[in-house]
């Protein structure tokens, strides 16, 4: 050890200012930014899967009725409902519901209508 007690003290404030915790505090950060990033993305996938999964029909008939409750189309989606839910063909109830799915993309495309 070649230092002078000048440079011994000047080490010491050196290494008194260093702090030990600063990488454990990033780091914990960073985790926590993730988290929220994660989870945010979670709850996005849940709506998605839930937003998914309610029957075309379903959402057609809601748009009509929302509009116009006792008009004719309300009506008219309210039977084809009825018939994707209870037929008793399981390809049957597919056709329809693809039938469904294609009205609201046609209402999408043509009017600017977004059924939800």
């Amino acid at each position: 050890m070649d230092e002078t007690p000048e440079e011994l003290e000047e080490i010491r404030r050196q290494a008194e200012r260093i702090d030990v915790y600063k990488y454990q505090r990033r780091f914990r950060a960073l985790k926590a930014v993730g988290l929220g990033a994660f989870l945010a993305g979670l709850v996005g996938l849940i709506l998605w899967m839930v937003d998914s999964r309610r029957n075309p029909c379903e959402r057609v008939r809601d748009h009509f009725c929302r509009l116009e409750p006792n008009s004719a189309q309300c009506q008219s989606y309210q039977g084809i409902l009825d018939e994707s839910i209870h037929d008793e063909s399981a390809e049957m109830r597919s056709n329809i519901k693809a039938q469904c799915q294609s009205k609201i993309e046609r209402l999408k495309e043509e009017d600017g209508v977004d059924v939800k």
